[in-house]
C-alpha cells in the first residue's frame, strides 16, 4: 500500500502531497511535528542551491551593436570568455568593452523556476571603477518579458564574495534568468566563479548603531553676503550669509501652479518642511513661484527657503546643435551634449541665466547654481562632427598635421585634402589606436569648452555664488574618468544617486562612487537627487498600461522599509566629509499616463507618507544638531 507524506513548498507557500511507501500511521507524524520542524530544520532542508554551470555551453552573449558602430565585429566590442583557474576552476571572464549600448554581458540560458532568490558568488575586477561591473537578472511569466533588473558591484581587485537578494519580483514572475557582466564600456574587466542562486532571501535589518555624526566645525566663519563653501580640516560645508554652517537638506518644492491660494499652499508646505528637518528647496523648484512664498515669509518676519537652481541645456528652446557623431546620431534623449562651439548654444545659455538672475540674483536665500543636469558623456571622443564642433576638430587636426599625408599615414584613411575630413567623417569605432587617440584629446577640448561657457556666462552675471557643475548621473562612469579633473574649476560637484538599497544605507559601491568626484577635482560634492522606492505604493504592476518605472530597480518592499532605508542613506551622505548636502527627490510620488513612481515625500495626491516623514524628522535633527 502506498501512503501519502505532507511536505511544505516553499515556492507555492501550501501543503502538497507526495507519496510515502511506509507505514500508514506515520502519515499523521508531520502535522505533529510541523510547528518544531519549521523553527528547527527547514531553514537547512528547503533551501535549495542551484549551481550556474561556468561552461559555454550554458551561457549566452549579449550585446547590442547597431549602426553607430559601423565594421565591428562581437569579437572586437568585447571580450567574453571561459578561462581556467586554479584546479582547472571554470571562470567566466567579460571585458574589456570597447562598443555597444546598455551593457555586455553572460546571460545564463536556463531560466529559473523560482520569482525571486539570492545570487553568490565570487569576483575579481581589473581597472574598474564604481557601477561598471553589474549583474542583470531578466524576469518571466511563461514566456512574457516582465522586466529587469540591475546590481552594481565595487571595483575588487582581490577575489571576494558577493550576494544579491532578489526581494521585490515583478507581481506574476514565475522565472527569472541571472546575467553576469558590465554596464559600461571600460578598458578593464570582471571575473565571476563558484556561481549559484539559491531559493530564499535574508531580510535587510535595520539597525539602530546610534547614529554617530561627522564632527561640527572647528571654527566660526565671517559672515558675508552670499552662501559659499569653506572647508573646515577634512570637512566641507556651505557656509550661510550669517557665517553658520549650513548642511543643505533639501527636496522640490511642490508645483502650485495650479494652487488655488498659491502663497497659502506654499506657507504650509514651508510648515511642513520645517516640521520634518527640510532647510533648502531643490534644483527642479520653480523659482518663480517660490519668490513670492519667500517674499511672503519676509513680510511675516520668517526666515525664508535656501533655493537653488539650475539650468537644463535639454529643455533650452533655442535652436542649437547638440553633438553629432558620423552617423548624425545625437546622444540620450533629454541627456544629449550641446555643442559647445555653437554661438547660439552660448546665447541660448546666457538668456535661461539671466531669467534667474533677473528673478532672484539679488536674494541671499539663492544659495547657488548647477550648471546643468545629466548631460550624457558616453563615447563622446566619437560626436564631433555637429557643424562647429567640426570646424573646430578640423582646426585640431590642421595644427597637429603639418600635411593630409601624414594624416592619412597614420590613421590609414585616403582623405583628399584636409577639408575632406569634414565629407568622409572618419571615426574610430573602438577607443584604441592612433585615430582614436586624436578624437580623445579632442573630446578634452569639447569639455574644456563647455565649461569655459557655463562658468564664464554664469560669473559675468553673478561672482559671488557657488557654481556647481552638471549634475552627473551614475551610469558612464568611465567616460566622465576621461575628463573629470576638468570639472574642478567649479567650485563643487553636483552627483545624483540612487541607492541600490540592498543593506541599509549607502554600499560600498555608491560609496566608492561619490568618493571618486572628491578625489579627481579635490571639490565638494552636493548629491542632487537621490530617493528610495517601496513595492507596496502600488505603483509598479507590472501589469498596468504604464511601463515598468527603472525606480522598480531599487525599491524595498514596504513603506517602514523605505523610511528606514532613507534615515540610513541621509545619515550615510552627511558623514562624507566632501558632501555638503542631499536632496531628496521629490514631493510627490509620479502616477500619469507616461510614468509611474514612488519617489515622493507625499502620495500623487497629496497625501503624506507618515513613517518616511517621521523617521526624516528624527534624522534631520540629528544632523542640525
Amino acid at each position: 500500500m502506498m501512503h501519502r507524506k505532507i511536505s511544505f513548498s516553499r515556492e507555492a507557500g501550501v501543503y502538497v502531497s507526495k507519496t510515502w511507501p511506509f507505514f500508514p500511521w506515520l502519515e499523521y507524524l508531520p502535522i505533529l511535528c510541523v510547528p518544531a520542524f519549521l523553527f528547527l530544520i527547514a531553514p537547512l532542508v528547503w533551501t535549495a542551491k542551484l549551481p550556474l554551470e561556468a561552461t559555454a555551453e550554458q551561457w549566452q552573449e549579449i550585446l547590442f551593436l547597431d549602426e553607430s558602430y559601423p565594421n565591428i565585429t562581437a569579437s572586437q566590442a568585447v571580450v567574453f570568455d571561459w578561462i581556467e583557474e586554479d584546479a582547472g576552476e571554470q571562470t567566466l571572464r567579460i571585458g574589456p568593452w570597447h562598443a555597444g549600448n546598455w551593457s555586455a554581458r553572460l546571460q545564463y540560458k536556463k531560466r529559473l523556476p523560482w520569482s525571486g532568490g539570492t545570487i553568490r558568488g565570487m569576483y575579481k575586477t581589473s581597472n574598474l571603477l564604481p557601477f561598471q561591473a553589474q549583474i542583470t537578472v531578466s524576469f518571466y511569466r511563461q514566456t512574457e518579458h516582465l522586466g529587469k533588473i540591475t546590481h552594481a558591484l565595487a571595483p575588487a581587485p582581490l577575489w571576494r564574495p558577493f550576494e544579491f537578494a532578489i526581494r521585490n519580483p515583478p507581481a506574476g514572475a514565475d522565472s527569472f534568468v541571472p546575467a553576469f557582466g558590465l554596464g559600461d564600456k571600460t578598458s578593464g574587466y570582471i571575473l565571476f566563479k563558484d556561481l549559484m542562486v539559491l531559493d530564499n532571501v535574508s531580510e535587510v535589518r535595520y539597525e539602530d548603531t546610534g547614529w554617530p555624526l561627522r564632527m561640527a566645525p572647528f571654527k566660526t566663519f565671517e559672515p558675508s553676503d552670499r552662501y559659499r563653501l569653506e572647508k573646515d580640516g577634512q570637512n566641507w560645508w556651505l557656509i550661510s550669509p550669517e557665517g553658520k554652517c549650513f548642511y543643505s537638506i533639501g527636496t522640490v518644492g511642490p508645483n502650485l501652479s495650479n494652487a488655488i491660494d498659491r502663497s497659502a499652499e506654499g506657507l504650509k508646505a514651508v510648515q511642513t518642511l520645517r516640521e520634518y528637518g527640510f532647510n533648502s528647496l531643490a534644483g527642479w523648484t520653480n523659482p518663480t513661484e517660490w519668490l513670492q512664498i519667500n517674499q511672503s515669509l519676509e513680510v511675516n518676519h520668517q526666515s525664508p527657503l535656501p533655493l537653488f537652481c539650475f539650468i537644463q541645456t535639454n529643455t533650452l528652446q533655442d535652436k542649437f546643435d547638440f553633438l553629432v557623431d558620423s552617423q548624425g546620431n545625437t546622444g540620450p534623449a533629454g541627456h544629449a551634449f550641446p555643442d559647445p562651439f555653437d554661438p547660439v548654444f552660448e546665447e541660448a545659455y546666457a538668456l535661461a541665466a539671466q531669467k534667474i538672475q533677473e528673478q532672484i540674483g539679488d536674494k541671499s536665500w539663492f544659495v547657488g547654481w548647477f550648471a546643468d543636469n545629466e548631460l550624457s558623456h558616453e563615447d563622446l571622443y566619437r560626436y564631433v562632427y555637429s557643424t562647429h564642433c567640426a570646424k573646430a576638430f578640423l582646426e585640431y587636426i590642421q595644427k597637429r598635421y603639418p600635411r593630409v599625408e601624414f594624416l592619412n599615414d597614420t590613421w590609414k584613411t585616403h582623405l583628399t585634402s584636409f577639408e575632406d575630413l569634414l565629407v568622409q567623417k572618419p571615426s574610430p569605432s573602438l577607443p584604441v589606436g592612433p585615430m582614436a587617440a586624436d578624437f580623445l584629446a579632442f573630446e578634452r577640448r569639447i569639455v574644456q569648452h563647455y565649461i569655459d561657457v557655463t562658468l564664464r556666462t554664469i560669473r559675468r552675471l553673478d561672482s559671488q555664488r557657488p557654481i556647481f557643475s552638471n549634475r552627473f548621473m551614475a551610469s558612464g562612469v568611465g567616460a566622465y574618468a576621461r575628463v573629470l579633473d576638468l570639472y574642478s574649476r567649479y567650485d563643487g560637484i553636483g552627483v545624483n544617486l540612487y541607492p541600490s538599497n540592498q543593506s541599509p544605507g549607502l554600499n560600498e559601491n555608491e560609496t566608492a562612487y561619490l568618493n571618486l568626484f572628491h578625489a579627481f577635482t579635490q571639490k565638494p560634492v552636493l548629491v542632487s537627487e537621490w530617493s528610495v522606492p517601496a513595492m507596496d505604493s502600488g505603483l509598479y504592476d507590472p501589469a498596468s498600461s504604464v511601463p515598468l518605472d527603472w525606480s522598480y530597480n531599487e525599491a524595498v518592499a514596504t513603506q517602514n522599509q523605505r523610511a528606514r532605508q532613507a534615515a540610513h542613506v541621509a545619515l550615510d551622505l552627511y558623514n562624507l566629509p566632501f558632501v555638503v548636502g542631499s536632496h531628496w527627490f521629490t514631493w510627490q510620488d509620479i502616477d500619469n499616463p507616461n510614468r509611474r513612481a514612488n519617489r515622493g515625500l507625499f502620495t500623487a495626491d497629496n497625501q503624506p507618507w507618515s513613517e518616511l516623514l517621521h523617521q526624516f524628522g528624527q534624522m534631520h535633527r540629528k544632523i542640525n544638531r
